[in-house]
């Protein structure tokens, strides 16, 4: 399989900007969403490696649904100044990195999306991958088309975009056609939530079916919230029209060979000096500055299979308190992946968890069923910064293993006493 990434750029960058807190260089010119779309590409692409990359903007100015209606997206703020001033800086580092940016004039980003997803689905070799989260786009989820949510880290295929709205994806824009979208200001029916599009959706079809079957006598709908439906016909179709996502972009001379995704120009000599210039220094570091756990005097053992797992688990038993970091991709919650856990016990016992660097590796569900394990001990647990590892934690565990803590602040650390 060709593993594809369609990124919906003007989307990814937004999120990025507002996941990070703002910060500046020594210039005083702001970098978070541009040091935010740096560590993506060369933490996070790099490890994950797809086939192929293409970048999509927005176009500028007013498109086609402008046309058709005045106010779409009109609720929308004007983009913060301390984003608009690293747009330029974001584009000029991607183009440095051997990547070219999509932009159709009359067209969003997402119409691109459609059209290129429908275009490449059809080849069942290609694995295509939508990184974006805007509603719309689940609905071009089947087969071998799924949405990557990165910053919740998770991949909806078919069934989970499914399971996300309780219809099925080719049934999204009509859901989106009841319940509008605050976003882009679709203002679908008044009054409709969720649970009254489910229902006609899963009993009906689309909005036309729905529409259609109005009249029946056994309709499931009545009284006042049918008068108020039929008085709709016209605003529902206009939001039907205004969240479909076209699929017939015209893209002359479009060939994905021209966006094959070459890791190892990522951090290039232009782009090294890119991040010197912006203060990135976490991203590039130079070779001879790099200091090992044996230049520190630090006896560190790593733990990278199940076996070692098993003799730590074994060793904490006859501890009552134990020092607990992680290291992660990310300083947003919603956007990191676990990288390493440390634990310190002793001089003589210090240990380092690899669960994402390079190397032995221990599998993930290990790790899970360790932090289970650890969190269920009569133990205490220190760390700098713990109410983050915590969150961190609660992610990585993936929604069924709740944390329960009460909190004491002491000197510059989280002291807790955690229980399942």
């Amino acid at each position: 399989m060709k593993k594809i990434y369609l990124i919906d750029g003007n989307s990814f960058i937004y999120r990025m900007f507002f996941a990070i807190p703002e910060f500046k260089t020594k210039d005083w010119l702001f970098v978070n969403a541009l040091f935010g779309m740096a560590k993506f590409f060369v933490w996070q692409l790099t490890k994950e490696n797809p086939d192929y990359l293409v970048f999509i903007k927005d176009a500028k100015w007013d498109n086609f649904r402008h046309q058709i209606y005045a106010d779409y997206k009109a609720t929308r703020d004007r983009m913060p100044d301390n984003l608009r001033t690293q747009i330029s800086l974001i584009e000029d580092m991607i183009s440095k990195m051997g990547f070219e940016i999509i932009e159709i004039p009359n067209c969003e980003a997402d119409d691109v999306i459609g059209t290129l997803a429908t275009s490449l689905w059809q080849d069942k070799n290609n694995d295509i991958y939508i990184l974006s989260g805007d509603k719309d786009l689940y609905s071009l989820c089947q087969t071998n088309v799924k949405i990557y949510d990165t910053m919740k880290q998770k991949i909806y295929d078919y069934e989970l975009a499914k399971t996300k709205f309780d219809v099925n994806p080719e049934y999204i824009i009509d859901y989106l056609a009841i319940v509008g979208d605050s976003s882009d200001n679709i203002p679908g029916i008044e009054w409709f939530w969720p649970k009254k599009a489910v229902d006609l959706i899963n009993k009906y079809g689309t909005v036309e079916e729905i529409f259609a079957h109005i009249n029946d006598e056994d309709f499931i709908l009545s009284g006042k919230t049918l008068e108020k439906l039929k008085a709709s016909n016209e605003i529902a179709m206009l939001s039907k029209k205004l969240a479909t996502i076209k699929k017939d972009v015209e893209l002359e001379n479009f060939y994905l060979e021209n966006f094959t995704f070459k890791k190892d120009n990522i951090l290039n000599d232009e782009v090294k000096q890119l991040f010197k210039r912006y203060e990135f220094n976490s991203l590039y570091s130079e070779e001879k500055n790099l200091k090992t756990w044996k230049d520190l005097n630090l006896k560190v053992q790593i733990i990278s299979n199940d076996e070692d797992l098993e003799k730590l688990k074994n060793i904490l038993k006859n501890y009552k308190k134990v020092f607990f970091d992680t290291e992660t991709t990310s300083l947003s919650i919603m956007q990191a992946d676990l990288v390493w856990i440390s634990i310190y016990l002793d001089d003589e016992n210090i240990f380092y968890i690899n669960v994402l660097h390079d190397g032995e590796k221990v599998p993930r569900e290990s790790v899970k069923e360790f932090l289970k394990y650890l969190f269920s001990l009569d133990i205490e647990i220190i760390g700098h910064n713990l109410k983050y590892d915590l969150e961190i934690i609660e992610m990585f565990l993936n929604s069924n293993f709740t944390l329960k803590s009460q909190e004491k602040i002491k000197s510059d650390y989280w002291q807790m006493t955690l229980s399942l």
